[in-house]
């Protein structure tokens, strides 16, 4: 068996050839690494500046972006990064780490540090994005990183990638590459990105003679709409020219034209179990996690559909809730002129079954949130008693009257009584036929306003509330704001009513698509029963059908 080609890297270093790397992974021995024969490989061969590893789960990717590294160790230069949401997420990639780092150097494992210090002088540092936009920016200004690895890229903000791009630099001519690796998300940016890109189907599938193949793009603002894609650099470069060289400076020149310094290589690579050969032999029962899930889930996880979805889309968006995070006090909108009244939404539950969400309102504020599970009896002690301790007027508390809330009447007999399913509210006498043509139900009509109030920035929040943590069916100790990130996928419509009077999506596809209920988000929206009761006799504005 040859070992050699007898071609060589640009680099010096001699390329083998395939028969010897098989000959390498049977061996299995944890001292001589090597990439996966498929999509491993395809990864870590490509020759992109940004590169996205996707697709199916238990493709290899998260340990794609470790095995990267392994490239540039022995370089007392190297600098890399690799990052997760918050540090949490980092531990099992910290883990798995010391598989393929511990012959190469030592880690600190200290919170505030987290870095592989090798024994070349090449670092290696694990850290998060999450945060607000300005402790995010100070966090990595400034910072240089040959590699840069973005674990579950799908769930970091655009904006937020845009920004880890400037740091992908450095000064020792070693070459820079930003790696993503993800599951598909059809929500996600990314998914647009590559539609967009050109590398999945009308169906959302990805192309298999696309795999791999690099495109150009110029990512201009922070809107991945903007992106302008071309088959080569000429191509986009004459798009974009005027603003390219809007920028330009002649002292530029000495280091590359204008078309090769200021248009990105872009790849996508698309990960696939059955080439993650090492998982399904050490656990094989692992495909049965995954065929049996909900369809929609299958065709993510198993099928690698970045398209798919059982309902229609989720009409708040990722950047909706940041700025919902980020938001100054809204205490009141130039709708509805509320002042300073306080008001409380819930959404019922009893003991043994989902979470009782209960929100406090100060016009468009949250002040705070009240959450248990409790008998009947309790519940409606422990509500009486937080109502009056919040100091909201019965009248201006609702709850979901449907199922199990009918067990608050009598007991709140001046309450607002949310009824799903109970008529749209005209804002006039004359709009009582026409609201019918927009909304299905009142519940879909608050849920259109909640939507329009996250877009247009008009609802905030007291900061201290989003890092509480709850749990309940579906989900453990989790953080406020990541269950309201996941939950805001419940506002979409049916698919059916396209065309037809908006209707949200069942109760029940809420919970397929979440993966438990979303108690918190439901009740967010029936804080809208009181706008429309004040609205009711005023003159209709913006009014519309999604």
């Amino acid at each position: 068996m040859n070992a050699l080609t007898g071609l060589k890297m640009p680099n010096g270093e001699p390329v083998y050839t395939q028969e010897y790397a098989q000959s390498i992974r049977n061996e299995r021995n944890q001292h001589r690494i090597v990439a996966q024969f498929g999509g491993q490989e395809n990864a870590l061969s490509c020759p992109a500046q940004f590169m996205i590893f996707g697709g199916k789960r238990g493709g290899a990717k998260s340990y794609s972006l470790l095995m990267e590294a392994l490239k540039d160790v022995q370089n007392k230069n190297f600098r890399a990064c690799i990052l997760r949401n918050e540090k949490p997420d980092l531990t099992d990639l910290v883990e798995v780490s010391d598989e393929l780092y511990g012959q190469f150097g030592e880690y600190n494992k200290s919170q505030n540090d987290m870095t592989w210090n090798f024994y070349s002088g090449a670092k290696l540092k694990f850290s998060y994005y999450e945060g607000d936009w300005i402790a995010f920016q100070k966090r990595f200004q400034g910072k240089q990183y040959a590699y840069i690895g973005l674990d579950e890229i799908t769930h970091c903000p655009y904006k937020k990638f845009k920004y880890l791009i400037t740091d992908n630099r450095n000064a020792y001519n070693i070459r820079t590459r930003f790696i993503g690796t993800c599951n598909p998300d059809p929500d996600s940016w990314v998914a647009k990105f590559l539609d967009d890109g050109g590398w999945l189907d009308e169906d959302g599938y990805p192309i298999p003679e696309r795999d791999g193949l690099v495109r150009y793009c110029y990512m201009k603002g922070n809107d991945v709409n903007e992106i302008v894609w071309g088959d080569t650099r000429e191509e986009v470069f004459e798009m974009c020219k005027d603003d390219i060289m809007k920028h330009w400076r002649a002292a530029f020149n000495e280091f590359g034209t204008p078309m090769e310094l200021s248009v990105k290589s872009v790849a996508f690579v698309e990960g696939r179990l059955e080439d993650n050969k090492i998982l399904m032999k050490s656990n094989p029962e692992y495909l049965a996690n995954l065929m049996n899930q909900d369809e929609e889930q299958q065709s993510r996880d198993l099928d690698g559909n970045w398209k798919f979805r059982s309902a229609g889309d989720d009409l708040i968006k990722m950047d909706d809730m940041l700025n919902f995070y980020d938001n100054a006090y809204q205490d009141h909108s130039e709708d509805t002129k509320e002042d300073e009244t306080l008001y409380a939404t819930a959404d019922v539950a009893l003991q043994g079954g989902d979470n009782f969400v209960m929100w406090l309102w100060q016009g468009n504020h949250i002040k705070d949130v009240y959450v248990c599970r409790f008998d009947s009896k309790t519940l409606i002690e422990v509500v009486k008693a937080k109502i009056a301790e919040w100091g909201v007027q019965e009248e201006n508390f609702t709850y979901d009257f449907q199922g199990i809330g009918q067990i608050l009447e009598g007991h709140f007999p001046n309450a607002v009584k949310f009824i799903n399913q109970a008529s749209p509210i005209p804002e006039t006498s004359s709009q009582a036929d026409g609201i019918k043509k927009l909304y299905k139900d009142l519940k879909s009509q608050c849920a259109v306003m909640l939507y329009k109030q996250f877009r247009d920035n008009e609802l905030s929040i007291d900061n201290h509330l989003l890092t509480r943590t709850f749990d309940g069916h579906g989900y453990g100790k989790t953080m406020l704001k990541d269950i309201l990130m996941r939950e805001r996928k419940c506002i979409r419509r049916t698919k059916d009513s396209q065309g037809k009077a908006f209707q949200i999506i069942s109760k029940s596809d809420m919970k397929k698509i979440i993966g438990h209920s979303p108690d918190f988000f439901e009740s967010l929206l029936f804080r809208n029963i009181f706008r429309l009761r004040v609205k009711k006799h005023r003159k209709a504005r913006n009014t519309w059908c999604i």
